[in-house]
């Protein structure tokens, strides 16, 4: 019996072995590709090892179970079983590429749910459709089930000379070994449930970056609970509830903000640009209705942190769900909110935790019965739902528009600096072609497509009425790289990446005191101050009626490796300082004489550097 023993552990060990080889090899691909931690190689390991204890006592306890020299379904499940889970992996490996891909982080089973419907129809962000998803996945399942025949009966063969007594003889190692199986089942179980659950509670990168743990969060990366944050929240909490209901001076003006994602401000005509890509916006400008801030720059260059900074009055690292908005701040005075946003929000971070919004008052793409969930034209859909204004009832819109995004759907009609023909689809692979989806001409185009779109908006606002008394606010969340360092967004803190638009749609006797410099975390008290309410404590922006012109702003990176930028403004001066802590790297830039930021000065001014990069440190450590 020892000799069989024996070589039935070397089956099933050599078996695991070659799988989590395998499996630790694909972790590695992922964070050379995509810049994951590489700790997260070992958790993955560790999770799938567990798995494969798991697997394997469950197989030993059918195999123990089932007479002796007999094949039926203890065999059957040998092979169905690894087959199963060499095919879920597949799966998982294939979607995390294409999640990474698209959005820079693990997928999760959110973002399965929310992005189907979509996905099999054919439509982004994966356009192959029910015909290209069912040959993989049935392809996949047909491959890994004929390879079942090679490990199967080996497996089964190596279970039961390791834990059956082929010959009834020894009935003492026979109860042993069934009584060990028994246990064994137990204690493998409780260990891989209770580092499945440590992993998707835990707040640690280490595993926040694991594939499979990861796909059981329920937001992902959505944001780091840091002790900071929590700190703001729970300071947020006692200003929400002292916050007043009812203020007697207050003015009842409806609110909207419009949010353009990936909307630089150097391609836009009303900002000085050669080209005539927004029309409307410019009209507006020239007619006193909306004021124009020279230069407004987005907390960070993506859109989490844009999106929730821009309603929460303060910089990222103070963000979480639990903060109070200025959409708490309108409800608590008997506002209507209303979220209509191009684009997914509901698989993107956990934003709908954020909004605070119900599913009748929130419409987003992946809600769109017309059109694909990055077509502009989800929000005019979503308006028809959205009954006239009524006397005494403000309202407050959140309007998110996807046109100049790299995945904004470019509508026939607005080729102007491209072709009719020049279309592109992202396809399986958008960070290898950005050179054609944001090539300028297109980029350009997009920019006054979602003009145009705005021209619609305000056309149907006034037909309900929201537009007789109203603020509207037009920025973006951040800015787009078009070739000139990078694609995209995400990553940097250049001018190209955070240098964004910020228009008041306002009544034109109203005076505002600073249209000189601002930043996303001044749109939220300036829309209160405007209404006469009181601004919250904890938010770190000013109200732009306000004449006075911060002199220090913080800006980061949400992406890894994260870079964080000061921008100074002294007099007429405006500097920009952008540190990389993990690579050892800082940039000085003197912005009013190099927009385009080539010259890099922090060697040639090593005191003001200096103090800069103290201000990053305090940045970093200070308390709330």
């Amino acid at each position: 019996m020892q000799p069989d023993f024996h070589h039935g552990l070397l089956g099933a060990v050599l078996l695991v072995g070659i799988h989590l080889l395998l499996s630790g090899v694909a972790a590695a691909a992922f964070v050379r590709q995509f810049g994951q931690g590489r700790l997260s190689i070992a958790t993955h390991v560790v999770v799938l090892a567990e798995w494969d204890a798991l697997l394997l006592v469950v197989l030993g306890t059918l195999v123990v179970f089932q007479p002796p020299r007999r094949i039926g379904w203890a065999r059957l499940a040998c092979r169905l079983l690894p087959a199963a889970t060499f095919t879920c992996q597949i799966y998982l490996y294939a979607l995390n590429i294409i999640s990474n891909a698209f959005w820079g982080r693990n997928i999760t089973g959110h973002l399965v749910a929310a992005f189907a419907p979509t996905v099999w129809s054919g439509k982004e962000p994966i356009p192959v459709g029910a015909a290209g998803i069912g040959l993989f996945a049935l392809g996949t399942m047909a491959l890994m089930t004929a390879a079942s025949r090679w490990w199967g009966r080996a497996l089964d063969d190596s279970l039961r000379s390791w834990l059956q007594d082929p010959f009834g003889v020894d009935r003492t190692a026979g109860r042993f070994r069934r009584g060990l199986v028994a246990a064994a089942i137990g204690s493998v179980a409780t260990v891989f449930a209770v580092t499945m659950a440590w992993g998707i509670r835990t707040d640690g990168l280490l595993w926040k970056s694991e594939m499979i743990v990861s796909f059981f969060r329920p937001d992902g990366f959505a944001f780091e609970p840091t002790p900071r944050r929590r700190a703001v929240a729970d300071r947020d909490a006692v200003l929400r509830a002292a916050y007043p209901r009812h203020v007697a001076a207050a003015r009842q003006k409806h609110v909207v903000l419009i949010i353009v994602d990936s909307l630089r401000a150097d391609h836009m005509q009303v900002y000085g640009y050669q080209r005539s890509t927004t029309p409307f916006l410019s009209r507006l400008v020239e007619s006193g209705r909306m004021k124009k801030v020279d230069a407004a720059f987005s907390t960070c260059s993506e859109s989490f942190c844009g999106i929730t900074s821009t309603l929460s009055g303060r910089e990222f690292r103070d963000i979480s769900a639990r903060d109070f908005q200025v959409q708490d701040a309108l409800r608590a005075q008997g506002y209507q909110t209303w979220f209509l946003l191009s684009g997914n929000h509901r698989a993107w971070n956990g934003l709908t935790q954020f909004y605070g919004a119900d599913d009748g008052t929130l419409f987003d793409g992946s809600q769109t019965r017309r059109y694909s969930m990055d077509d502009d034209r989800v929000v005019l859909e979503a308006l028809e739902q959205v009954p006239p204004a009524s006397l005494g009832r403000p309202a407050f819109f959140y309007v998110h528009l996807m046109s100049t995004h790299y995945l904004g759907v470019q509508l026939p009609e607005s080729h102007v600096y491209t072709r009719a023909d020049d279309q592109v689809s992202p396809g399986l692979e958008p960070y290898r072609i950005l050179k054609l989806l944001n090539k300028p001409d297109r980029y350009d185009d997009k920019v006054r497509q979602a003009d145009d779109i705005i021209r619609q908006l305000f056309d149907a606002l006034g037909a309900k009425h929201y537009l007789d008394d109203a603020v509207v606010v037009v920025t973006a969340d951040h800015g787009e790289g078009l070739g000139e360092r990078h694609w995209a967004h995400g990553w940097d803190l250049y001018n190209e990446d955070i240098r964004i638009p910020l228009l008041l749609y306002d009544a034109p006797a109203t005076s505002y005191g600073n249209l000189t410099f601002a930043t996303q975390v001044d749109i939220a008290p300036t829309i209160l101050d405007r209404l006469g309410l009181p601004i919250p404590a904890s938010w770190k922006g000013q109200s732009l009626l306000a004449p006075t012109v911060k002199r220090f702003s913080f800006h980061q990176t949400y992406f890894l490796p994260n870079r964080f930028a000061v921008l100074y403004r002294a007099d007429a001066a405006l500097f920009k300082y952008i540190a990389t802590p993990q690579y050892g790297k800082e940039e000085l830039y003197d912005l009013t004489h190099d927009l385009d930021e080539i010259h890099n000065l922090a060697a040639d001014q090593p005191a003001l550097a200096g103090i800069l990069r103290d201000k990053v440190h305090t940045y970093l450590t200070d308390e709330p």
